[in-house]
């Protein structure tokens, strides 16, 4: 038996480091951080990640660690909409 589960979120990017191929994302809903690595943007199509990115992700809990997984960048306007905002910024 695996104390292994599965929840989707969506996040900011505290950091990232390219270097060492590995990064922090905040949860929106206030749990704890995850980690997300450098694999993981591969597999997802994901060329890089800056901070303040928004994405949405799945949280991968094992041994209780936090793990960001299916990690996509979330659009521009989809992040303002997000944030409350209420008229668009490009019109």
């Amino acid at each position: 038996m695996t104390d292994e589960a599965t929840t989707h979120a969506t996040g900011t990017v505290e950091w990232f480091d390219a270097e060492r191929g590995v990064g922090l994302i905040s949860s929106d809903d206030g749990a704890a951080p995850c980690a997300v690595h450098a694999g993981t943007l591969r597999a997802c199509g994901v060329a890089s990640l800056a901070a303040g990115d928004r994405v949405r992700f799945q949280v991968r809990t094992e041994g209780g660690k936090r793990t960001a997984t299916d990690l996509a960048l979330l659009p521009a306007v989809q992040r303002w909409e997000n944030e409350g905002g209420a008229v668009n910024p490009s019109a």
